[in-house]
C-alpha cells in the first residue's frame, strides 16, 4: 500500500491537472480580500485583519474552492489509469481494484494537507503585501491549525464522491460539479439537525471555527454530530471501495464463459435466445 502511494504521489507532480489546484487555493485570499474592498460600508468589517483574512480564506476554500479542486484532481488521478491504458498492466502485478483505489484515494487525502498548506502561506503572503496587521504567533497557529484540519475534512466530505466517480471512466467531472455545488449550499443551512449533520458544515463544526459571521447561525453546533457525519461518510467510502471492482470485469467473464463452452453448446443458446 505505502509503495502504491508513493509512486501516485510522484505521478501526480507530472500531471497538469495540478495547476489548477496550485491557482484556486492561490484565488481564495485573493477573493476574500477583493471582497473586503468592494463592499458597501454596512458590510464591511471594520477590523479586518490578518487573522479575517485566513478565516475568509477558509471560508471560501470550504465551501468554494477545495470541493471541486479535491475532487477533479482525485478523479483525474484515478481516470488516468482509463485513459492511459494502464489499469491492466497494473493489476497484473498484482493488486486488487479496491487495493487501487484505496492507494490513489490516500494520495490524495496527503495532497489535500498539502494545498491546505500552501493556501495559508499564500493567505499570510498576500495579508502582509495588502499591509493587513494581526501578524503574530497566536494568528499564525490558529490559522494553520484550522487550515490543515478543514482540508482534511472537506476531503473526507467529498471522499465518497471521488470514490464512486473512480468506479466508472471519465465521470470525474460530473463529480466535480456535484461537489462544487454540494459545498456551495453550505452557505444556505443556518439551522436545525441539517445543519449539525451536512458533511461541510459539520468540517467547521469539527474544527471549532465559528461560522456565525458567514451565515448567521441560529443555533450551536453538535460536535458528536460533526464528528458522526464525516466518520459516515469514512464509511461509505469504504462501502463503495469494497464493491469497486475492475471496469470491463463483467464482460471479460462472460467471454471466457462463452470460450470455455463447445460450439454445440453455443449453438444451442444462440437458438433458445431466438
Amino acid at each position: 500500500m505505502l509503495s502504491i502511494v508513493l509512486t501516485e504521489l510522484q505521478k501526480i507532480k507530472r500531471y497538469h491537472i495540478l495547476l489548477i489546484g496550485v491557482i484556486g487555493m492561490a484565488l481564495s485570499p485573493i477573493l476574500g480580500l477583493i471582497t473586503q474592498n468592494v463592499a458597501i460600508e454596512e458590510a464591511k468589517n471594520p477590523n479586518f485583519d490578518l487573522s479575517a483574512l485566513v478565516d475568509s480564506t477558509i471560508w471560501n476554500n470550504a465551501t468554494v474552492f477545495m470541493p471541486i479542486i479535491f475532487t477533479l484532481i482525485g478523479g483525474y488521478l484515478i481516470n488516468r489509469e482509463y485513459t492511459d491504458d494502464t489499469l491492466k498492466n497494473v493489476l497484473v502485478v498484482p493488486v486488487s481494484f479496491p487495493k487501487l483505489l484505496t492507494g490513489k484515494l490516500t494520495a490524495i487525502g496527503i495532497l489535500s494537507l498539502i494545498l491546505g498548506m500552501y493556501s495559508f502561506i499564500i493567505t499570510i503572503i498576500v495579508g502582509i503585501f495588502a499591509g493587513l496587521p494581526g501578524l503574530d504567533i497566536f494568528t499564525l497557529t490558529k490559522g494553520m491549525f484550522y487550515m490543515l484540519g478543514i482540508s482534511i475534512c472537506i476531503y473526507i466530505a467529498v471522499l465518497p464522491i471521488i470514490a464512486f466517480c473512480g468506479r466508472t471512466p471519465g465521470f470525474f467531472m460530473g463529480g466535480s460539479v456535484i461537489a462544487f455545488v454540494l459545498g456551495y449550499c453550505s452557505m444556505f443551512f443556518k439551522s436545525g439537525l441539517l445543519r449539525n449533520i451536512y458533511p461541510f458544515l459539520a468540517s467547521f463544526t469539527v474544527i471549532g471555527f465559528d461560522t456565525t459571521s458567514y451565515i448567521s447561525a441560529k443555533s450551536k453546533a453538535s460536535v458528536p454530530l460533526g464528528l458522526a457525519s464525516l466518520g459516515a461518510m469514512l464509511l461509505i467510502s469504504a462501502f463503495i471501495i469494497a464493491i469497486s471492482k475492475t471496469p470491463g470485469e463483467a464482460k471479460t467473464k462472460q467471454k471466457k464463459n462463452n470460450i470455455s463452452l463447445r460450439p454445440a453448446q453455443r449453438e444451442r443458446i444462440k437458438t433458445n435466445r431466438y
